[in-house]
This record gives C-alpha cells, structure tokens and sequence, in this order.
C-alpha cells in the first residue's frame, strides 16, 4: 500500500532522563532541549530537531517535506522525577540503557489509514487503539494529538506508529539545536515478515537478519551525526 505519510519522529528510550540529555550533548555536541511532561504516564522528555540525510531520505519511501526545517524531531524519553516512578514502568518496560525505541509516521489521511490497516489481511496490521495524548510545554503551551497504540510494541518497535497533531504545533517548530540522522535500520529474526508489514505503509527499511547469537535482539538501529560527533544505538 502506498500512503502519504512523512517521517515524523524517533524515540531513544533513556532509564534516567537527565543523565542521557547530558551524555546526547557529549557525543553529538548539542544539547536538547525540556519538551515536558506526560502526566499521568510517568514520562517527560527532551527534543532535538532532525534532519534526514539525503541518501536515508530517498530510500527510505515516505513523503519528503520541503523547505529548510521538516517538521522531524528526536525524542528522548525518561522517566519524570516529579511523578511516581511506577507510572512509567510500562512505557520503558526493559529499558537499561539508550534504545531506539520506537517511531513515527504522520499520515496526511489519519482515519484512512488507521481504517485500512483495519481491514488488511495480507499481511494483517495491527495498529492497536487509537489514543488522544496531550503534554504541556515549559512554556505552559499545552499540545494535544492522537496516535496509535499497541502494547507490546508491535515486531518490538519496527512498525511504526501514526501520529496526528490536529491543531497542534508541531514540537519541531520550537527553537531547538538539529543533528542528522544518517541511517536507520532494524534488526529481526523475521525479516521477510517484518518487511511486508512495511511495505503496507510503503517504507523501505533496511532489516538485517538476526543469526541467533547470544545477547541479539529485535529491534531499531540508528545512527545519528552532530556538530560534535556521531551516535550509534
């Protein structure tokens, strides 16, 4: 299936929130800035804008935006001190050490999107729940979206979910330092699985076939490239 969908964002996933800001600005020499809180959910985090590399961009198959700033962000997501640490253990359930969690696709046709998944069968995609989401800002500006949710994270975070801003502004229009992201890439002991579904959306994701060895791991990879060096997850 092709759809119109754009890179939205990808998701480090952090155990501590202030430590791996800290580490990020080390290694790719910028330092991202407070997106906020998600009440209720345990989590807060940090933003970076994100410019896709050329040569990642034109292989990867999803709508590419114009202009000098996408509207593409990196998240890093850790557990807020402020709330009770229980609340995020579902959202970063595993999580010891920096992990290219998750990411997301912003469809121009949300609903149709989410209906056609519904409907698949070969292969048969599975979204989970469509859920309203909202995080206040620094500046007291309150965001509100939707996005699909499934739990556990479908083929461990290579399917992407869909994220709707609605009237929103996007988190990547704040002022905020940008790194690259060089490369993408997922590793799974399904390859050929794991790529039709994304052909549903018509991404074209390099996957690596996992051979079995100890501490191997299904997952996302990416490579990211600052003004003070390169980060690989």
């Amino acid at each position: 299936m092709l759809s119109n969908s754009c890179f939205d964002h990808l998701v480090i996933a952090v155990p501590n929130l202030q430590k791996y800001v800290e580490q990020c600005e080390v290694r790719l020499g910028v330092a991202a800035v407070d997106g906020g809180a998600h009440p209720g959910l345990g989590t807060a985090n940090a933003l970076l804008g994100l410019e896709l590399s050329d040569e990642f961009a034109d292989s990867l198959g999803l709508a590419r935006e114009e202009g000098p700033s996408p509207l593409t962000y990196l998240e890093i997501l850790g557990p807020d001190p402020e709330q009770d640490p229980a609340l995020a253990a579902a959202r970063l359930a595993g999580i010891i050490a920096p992990t290219v969690q998750r990411w997301a696709i912003r469809p121009d046709d949300f609903d149709g999107l989410v209906t056609a998944a519904a409907r698949s069968r070969e292969p048969r995609v599975h979204l989970g729940e469509v859920r309203d989401m909202t995080r206040r800002r620094p500046d007291g500006t309150v965001l509100d979206w939707r996005l699909s949710r499934r739990t556990p994270l479908p083929w461990s975070g290579i399917q992407p979910f869909l994220i709707d801003w609605k009237d929103s502004d996007h988190p990547a229009r704040q002022e905020m330092p940008w790194v690259r992201l060089e490369k993408l890439w997922a590793a799974s002991d399904a390859p050929a699985a794991v790529g039709s579904v994304l052909d549903f959306f018509g991404i074209a994701l390099d996957i690596i076939a996992l051979d079995g060895q100890e501490g191997e791991t299904e997952g996302l990879h990416a490579h990211l490239k600052g003004p003070g060096g390169s980060w690989t997850l």
